[in-house]
């Protein structure tokens, strides 16, 4: 008999704990839903102001939007001095590739949209 309660004791004070756990997870989920949300608005922002210097063909609108998913998410994280410049370098390599000569020269006469874009 004493075998028994002890088993019933030691199962109700596991399914306790693991209650607990899971309680805990809920915040950090929504923090990181918040946060994937954030995001996905700064890409768009970079989005639109691209937009008004440029006129999307194709997918270009998703590529840039995937694109600047990425520069936010990768600036999301605490990156050093030295990293977020290649980060910059690299996200206007990206964007002066995916642009036509055309597009490209709009984009150079606005230097001020194209900082914005990849810082």
């Amino acid at each position: 008999m004493k075998k028994i309660i002890t088993i019933l004791v030691v199962m109700l004070a596991f399914g306790f704990s693991a209650n607990a756990q899971k309680k805990e997870a809920k915040p950090a989920t929504q923090a990181v839903a918040q946060e994937k949300e954030d995001i996905k608005q700064l890409a768009i922002k970079d989005v639109e102001a691209l937009g008004k210097v440029i006129k999307f063909t194709g997918t270009q609108k998703d590529d840039f939007l995937n694109l600047f998913e990425y520069k936010h998410r990768e600036l999301a994280n605490n990156l050093s001095a030295e990293r977020k410049a290649s980060l910059s370098k690299v996200i206007e390599a990206k964007i002066k590739a995916s642009l036509s000569p055309e597009e490209l020269a709009k984009l150079e006469k606005n230097p001020a949209v194209l900082k914005k874009l990849t810082n």
